[in-house]
């Protein structure tokens, strides 16, 4: 499942690369947000914290569709058959990859992976937690909230009080 999530995700984010229209850019942001939550989810055995990030990766979405659509909204859509082609041959090679992958998988497990697997289902829920905050992804997470803080800051100094929409009326 976590190989089929993540084949997804590459060929959402090939095609993002040959969109033009906003909102077909909005909706391949859409899925990919999607993918991404649902591997974050897979991998910490615990769907809360991709709850949500997905909630706010929406909130985001929903200023952009609203900035993008007052900004392009008489632009037409329009489908391609290069990108039809391309979107199919990706599907096709996806599957094949899948295929082979779930062969290889079910050929490969003995009986002490089954014991292994089993002796670590039971410490899952304190393993899925630890593993947003060890080293490897410790690091993301911690350039994750710098970026924040820095994106917050600045937008409050650029921002002046008195100016915008935020002004209050004499």
């Amino acid at each position: 499942m976590k190989m089929l999530v993540l084949l997804m995700s590459i060929m959402s984010s090939s095609l993002f690369m040959t969109m033009k229209h906003p909102l077909s850019m909005g909706f391949m942001l859409v899925t990919q947000t999607t993918l991404s939550c649902l591997m974050n989810g897979m991998n910490t055995y615990s769907y809360w914290f991709s709850y949500i990030l997905f909630i706010t990766f929406i909130g985001g979405m929903m200023v952009l569709f609203i900035y993008m659509s007052s900004i392009a909204s008489n632009e037409k859509f329009k489908f391609s058959m290069k990108l039809m082609t391309m979107m199919m041959l990706l599907l096709m090679l996806m599957m094949l990859i899948i295929n082979i992958d779930s062969n290889m998988i079910i050929k490969s497990i003995n009986s002490e992976t089954l014991s292994f697997m089993n002796s670590k289902n039971n410490n899952k829920e304190i393993s899925s937690i630890m593993k947003m905050f060890n080293l490897p992804s410790m690091i993301i997470s911690m350039m994750m909230i710098m970026y924040l803080l820095f994106t917050m800051i600045s937008t409050v100094k650029i921002t002046n009080i008195k100016e915008g929409p935020l002004r209050m009326k004499n």
